[in-house]
């Protein structure tokens, strides 16, 4: 009778998990959570394990692109060089793009075209368009004038120069890295074609693309004439140039001053991410209807490339 007695007892003291445990074969109770304030091994409290794991970073965010319009700035206002630069946002994310016309008033076929381009709209990302960089040179039919300089001979520019177009220059670079232009497109036309007088110099460079140093240069090239070359007549044809040298200043420059005395195949080395392009057309027995003809399908081919278009 005791010992019934000392079982029951034993019984009564145990709790559910242990009793259903011993029922089974006398396996151990199995503990519950331990208190909210118990300590671990070390001295920490659960509570305070909690609050030592640092929440999940938050997502970065999705940069926002400027909404769909078109703005106009005016490079050099109040002078006799101001000229507007047109800026249309597509309101859809993407590249940004900059076609340069006018930089050469007797080459009429490249600042023609470009205010075509001016009225185009992007599907995505951002279109720079400056379609008359010299106003004054473009007014006289000239290439330019000694007492303003030659725009494609100034980059990366100085907005303290006396000479016109290299604060032009300067301020061309400027709208490039504020809106992170990738393109540089530069539209220019030169006398005969490269094709039928190789190696003669600038007066020779018609029908021509010359990629300088950026991003882009190992093949946007290439394929940019690959878009353009089945589309025209053999004569047409557009070859493609190696611009690196363009890239380097001619002579050491010393610490402290502006590479100057470049083209804006030298853009690259100025603006990070932009890689800069000219395209040429030959004016030797062919249309000025033509040239600009063939000054739009390269912006367009390009732009198409891009994906902006």
């Amino acid at each position: 009778m005791a010992r019934m007695l000392t079982r029951r007892r034993l019984l009564a003291a145990l709790p559910a998990a242990g009793l259903f445990a011993a029922c089974r074969g006398g396996a151990s109770p199995v503990p519950g959570p331990p208190p909210a304030d118990a300590a671990d091994p070390a001295g920490t409290s659960s509570a305070a394990l909690s609050t030592a794991v640092p929440p999940p970073p938050s997502p970065t965010p999705t940069p926002t692109p400027t909404p769909r319009g078109t703005e106009t700035r005016l490079l050099m206002p109040g002078t006799p060089h101001e000229t507007a630069l047109l800026i249309h946002h597509s309101g859809v994310a993407g590249p940004a793009a900059f076609v340069l016309g006018g930089v050469h008033g007797n080459e009429p076929g490249a600042w023609l075209a470009a205010d075509d381009i001016a009225a185009w709209q992007p599907a995505a990302g951002t279109l720079l368009v400056l379609p008359r960089a010299n106003v004054t040179a473009i007014a006289a039919f000239v290439r330019t004038f000694d007492d303003i300089g030659d725009l494609n001979r100034l980059y990366p520019g100085d907005p303290a120069s006396p000479l016109a177009m290299e604060r032009t220059a300067f301020h061309i670079l400027e709208a490039a890295r504020e809106h992170s232009v990738s393109l540089l497109l530069d539209l220019h036309e030169s006398w005969a074609f490269y094709a039928e007088l190789p190696g003669t110099g600038t007066g020779a460079l018609g029908q021509t693309i010359t990629v300088g140093p950026g991003p882009l240069q190992s093949a946007f090239g290439q394929q940019l004439a690959d878009r353009m070359n089945p589309l025209v007549s053999r004569r047409e044809q557009m070859i493609v140039r190696d611009g690196t040298r363009f890239g380097r200043p001619a002579t050491p420059v010393p610490a402290g001053q502006p590479n100057r005395g470049r083209s804006s195949l030298a853009a690259g080395g100025h603006v990070p991410g932009l890689t800069p392009v000219l395209v040429e057309m030959g004016q030797l027995d062919q249309p000025l209807e033509r040239r600009v003809e063939l000054h739009r399908l390269a912006a367009r081919s390009a732009l198409e490339l891009l994906g902006i278009l």
